[in-house]
């Protein structure tokens, strides 16, 4: 669906509900993490983790589409600074997701989000953004749907920017 053609947002609509839910929960988890995260220090390795994505879901309006197989990888670090500063960030990339839409057509989805969080343990200010790249692809025909959404999240006067330029919900 076209820009041009996707309907405009006016609050009740159930996509603009889903991504101001997304808001909320990244925003509360990111600042959870930031601080919450044990005194490390700034050089403290990455941690590597990778999940089973089968039973997630891709919300594209007029289509839903199931992972049916798959995983993603999941790079996390952190980090403290000597001054008490907080850092949090982590990447998520699909490895050979697979979904399936209700008439059984098979895609594959391809991409990468990531997020990251500061805080300034001087001035008790705290930022966080998110941006997601996901491609719903069809063998021969190319890109169907896709997420892109970036948000940021500035907590010095309650500043919250975010941007959506997809045609899904991102997950």
């Amino acid at each position: 669906m076209d820009k041009e053609q996707r309907p405009s947002f006016d609050g009740n609509d159930e996509r603009e509900k889903a991504m101001r839910r997304l808001t909320a929960v990244l925003g509360s988890t990111a600042a959870v993490c930031a601080f919450s995260i044990p005194a490390a220090s700034a050089n403290s390795p990455a941690q590597h983790f990778e999940q089973d994505a089968t039973g997630d879901v891709l919300d594209c309006g007029s289509v839903v589409y199931s992972i049916t197989s798959g995983s993603i990888k999941l790079v996390l670090h952190e980090g403290t600074s000597a001054s008490g500063n907080t850092n949090f960030t982590g990447t998520v990339t699909t490895q050979a997701v697979v979904a399936k839409d209700e008439a059984g057509n098979v895609y594959n989805v391809r991409g990468t989000e990531w997020f990251g969080a500061t805080e300034n343990a001087q001035q008790g200010t705290f930022q966080a953004t998110f941006t997601a790249q996901l491609q719903v692809v069809a063998k021969g025909s190319g890109r169907v749907d896709n997420v892109k959404v970036m948000e940021h999240i500035t907590i010095v006067n309650g500043n919250v920017k975010e941007f959506d330029f997809g045609t899904c919900a991102a997950p």
